[in-house]
């Protein structure tokens, strides 16, 4: 060190902080680098908080929203079924106490293997509704809003369930089928042929009554009230077959209020039905 010459001091002196910059960029991209990670890290995160708070909107069998329902009634897919299920299925003598096995049931859904960040935990107040209509003879006005259930999947940019969240989860575009519209249209004329049948049967067999009946010189008309009556004021005071005032009356066991002549001389020739409702 001692034989060198101070220009070659001077040069190895400037060679440092040449050496030294190329470790400077280095750290600089790989701390860049980790913060982008971190950064994705967040925003994935909070996607997936999203998606987890869109799933609690919607119903686990159906996937309609629960906005929909006036209420906004829902009913846990885990646990314990409720005292008003519980009271019905004590009635038809069934042994499932839990949802999981109703919803087994009915929909042949298994909610066993549900995971929370894919699956809803909560399903709605409509398919309760088909429940108890699977285990109860009471008429009740519900209907399933999709042909199948749902498939539901993770999260992923192109998700059905966060682009759809607040009203619920579309159906899928099908494509249309002319040989079945042929079929619908098909059906629907001969329901329209049959009905129309029907309708002159009715016509016919109310006109071949009146003939049986024959209570023109008899009874009076309903024609003939000095007052405009409500229709359905007129009809409850009148014959249904011959359709004057009743004249003697009798009501049958379903509710029909005939003249007396006019329902013994029906029943003798058309058989023990009420010429009404064929009762």
């Amino acid at each position: 060190v001692a034989s060198l010459d101070k220009g070659t001091v001077v040069h190895m002196d400037a060679a440092v902080p040449m050496a030294k910059k190329p470790l400077l960029a280095h750290t600089a991209l790989k701390d860049n680098k980790q913060a982008l990670e971190k950064d994705a890290d967040n925003v994935k995160m909070q996607e997936n908080a999203a998606h987890q708070a869109n799933l609690q909107q919607l119903c686990r069998i159906c996937g309609v929203s629960f906005k929909t329902d006036r209420y906004k009634r829902s009913h846990p897919v885990h646990g314990p079924v409720d005292s008003e299920t519980q009271g019905l299925l004590r009635k038809k003598e069934k042994r499932a106490t839990s949802w999981p096995d109703l919803i087994a049931k009915v929909f042949k859904i298994d909610v066993r293997g549900d995971i929370d960040t894919i699956h809803p935990t909560r399903f709605c107040h409509n398919c309760w509704s088909i429940i108890h209509r699977k285990f109860s003879n009471a008429p009740c006005e519900v209907y399933f809003p999709r042909n199948s259930t749902m498939e539901w999947q993770s999260h992923s940019p192109s998700c059905t369930v966060c682009c759809t969240a607040h009203r619920g989860v579309k159906r899928k575009n099908q494509p249309s089928n002319l040989q079945l519209s042929k079929r619908l249209k098909i059906i629907a004329e001969r329901a329209r042929k049959t009905n129309s049948v029907k309708k002159q049967a009715q016509v016919k067999n109310k006109n071949l009554m009146k003939k049986i009946a024959n209570c023109k010189k008899i009874h009076l008309s309903t024609k003939l009230l000095a007052v405009d009556y409500p229709a359905d004021f007129i009809k409850s005071i009148s014959c249904q077959v011959c359709e004057h005032i009743l004249a003697d009356p009798v009501e049958t066991t379903c509710s029909h209020l005939f003249c007396r002549t006019c329902i013994l001389k029906c029943l003798k020739v058309m058989g023990s039905y009420c010429p009404s409702c064929r009762y």
